[in-house]
């Protein structure tokens, strides 16, 4: 028997906030939640936080191979590459991530010609920070397949198309892999993340059925590479008992301006969406038929309008029965298609408020796009959780971890749009916990429950999110990150 004191506990929805407090685990779960009197402890427990939308093998390759984050122009970018091209540490393919030229004061790439100079003949990849556009260099256009879908071959630029092929072109190598898993589950362990749902293509899938992590996880694998549309893996059959949903994209990103929004963007540009109806259909028909949840990847209001209305035609088809929820991600602008003819029986959605933190400020990324007036509409958090949809959270790896993201949803920039700390908390934890699957997840702390909780350094319905640090991590009982010493023996 182990337990620990806190100075306050938030144990679930429709809980109060309960006072300082003595925890008591046996094995895997809670056997007691007791008042204590003369607690002088400013530590704060949840239930551990679920991201319910991140990709967990470039989580952890983003720190292993090239970081970009730090770039604010093409010369620092190209400095950063200059500085890895010859580190074998990335393997054959120098790999980077996360660059964001929405920051930048001169948001242009740097030129093909400019990239060569600083890599000679070694391939380079470097994906942005979206993973809907990249650049690469000579090298690596030579190797790609012919007229890849997506590529520019005057400037190096890739919007959609063979990104999402890439790790099954050309797949890291095995050691790579197991790297990138470990700090993928340090990563979140560290971030107060006991549970997690990943997007993957095959290539990850598998490395990961190979060795499976310790973090408990729901997997989905990429629609393309599960044979929609295309040739069916081989090996398919053994694959699909492991994993949880397939995952669609129905358009792309704001910032690769691929996003299908309502109308155009404020520079004219027009994107259309990526599949048909019909193929939106089909897409369902082939989720089903392996019994998977369908995921669909909708963030512009005519991407959106569209799995809203192909999803209701499929009900229609297939009157009497009852198939599985449709997850939506992103869904910023949702309101261009509220209320449509969404239903909570039928639809869930999977949001980023951390999205509003880095791209819906004043004079940010999505002002840039779509001007101000229609940017403060985009992530309309309020509307899901008043007609009661189911809201999970997730940080799609944009950075990875909830403390990073909370006040996006908490401080919206329209009051409107926003929703109190304890539904934000839910979303990122007990929410997100049913969405994703974690049965053993979706009920509040109390004697019984699985002993899954973030350890915070102080009260958040008292403390703004960015003075707020995860102090500990217990899962399954155990710590798994920060204060060994949590823990008594009793």
């Amino acid at each position: 028997m182990k337990s620990f004191l806190c100075g306050g506990i938030w144990a679930g929805p429709g809980s109060c906030v309960l006072p300082p407090s003595r925890i008591s685990i046996s094995g895997e779960r809670i056997t007691d939640i007791s008042p204590s009197a003369d607690v002088h402890s400013h530590l704060f427990v949840i239930p551990a936080f679920v991201d319910a939308h991140c990709h967990y093998f470039w989580s952890g390759l983003e720190r292993l191979c090239l970081n970009l984050t730090g770039a604010v122009s093409a010369g620092d970018l190209l400095d950063l590459v200059s500085s890895m091209i010859d580190s074998e540490g990335t393997g054959r393919i120098l790999r980077g991530f996360g660059f964001d030229c929405s920051y930048w004061n001169n948001p242009l790439l740097p030129s093909l010609k400019e990239l060569d100079r600083v890599t000679g003949n070694r391939p380079v990849f470097l994906r942005r920070v979206c993973c809907h556009k990249a650049l690469v260099n000579s090298a690596m256009l030579d190797i790609l397949p012919l007229k890849s879908p997506g590529v520019d071959y005057s400037t190096g630029i890739i919007r959609e198309g063979i990104i999402f092929d890439f790790e099954s072109l050309f797949p890291p190598e095995p050691h790579i892999l197991d790297q990138a898993c470990a700090i993928a589950t340090e990563l979140a362990y560290s971030s107060g993340v006991t549970s997690l749902c990943t997007f993957e293509p095959l290539v990850t899938v598998e490395a990961l059925l190979k060795n499976i992590p310790t973090i408990r996880m729901s997997i989905c694998l990429f629609g393309r590479d599960a044979g929609f549309l295309g040739e069916t893996p081989h090996n398919l059959e053994e694959i699909v008992p492991f994993i949880d949903g397939l995952k669609f994209f129905l358009d792309g990103s704001l910032g690769a301006s691929t996003a299908a929004v309502s109308g155009s963007y404020a520079d004219g540009t027009v994107a259309e969406p990526i599949m048909s109806d019909e193929q939106v259909l089909r897409s369902l028909e082939f989720a089903d038929s392996l019994n998977l949840k369908p995921v669909y990847h909708a963030i512009g209001g005519r991407a959106l309008a569209q799995i809203d209305r192909v999803s209701n035609d499929y009900l229609k088809k297939y009157d009497g029965r009852n198939p599985e929820t449709i997850r939506i991600e992103h869904a910023e602008e949702l309101i261009a298609d509220w209320p449509g003819r969404w239903d909570t029986s039928m639809h869930s959605f999977v949001m980023q408020p951390n999205f509003v933190n880095r791209w819906q400020i004043s004079g940010g990324l999505y002002e840039g796009k779509l001007g101000k007036d229609r940017a403060l509409t985009l992530n309309p958090f309020s509307l899901v959780k008043d007609a009661g949809f189911s809201l999970g959270f997730g940080s799609d790896g944009m950075p990875f971890g909830p403390l990073k993201g909370l006040g996006g949803a908490t401080d919206h920039p329209v009051d409107k749009f926003g929703i109190d700390i304890a539904q934000a908390l839910n979303a990122y934890t007990i929410e997100a916990a049913a969405i994703c699957g974690f049965h053993d997840l979706t009920g509040n702390l109390k004697a019984g429950r699985v002993a899954d909780m973030t350890i915070l350094s102080t009260n958040p319905f008292h403390t703004p999110w960015d003075e707020i640090e995860v102090v500990a991590t217990i899962s399954r009982g155990e710590t798994v990150y920060g204060l060994e010493s949590l823990l008594e023996e009793i």
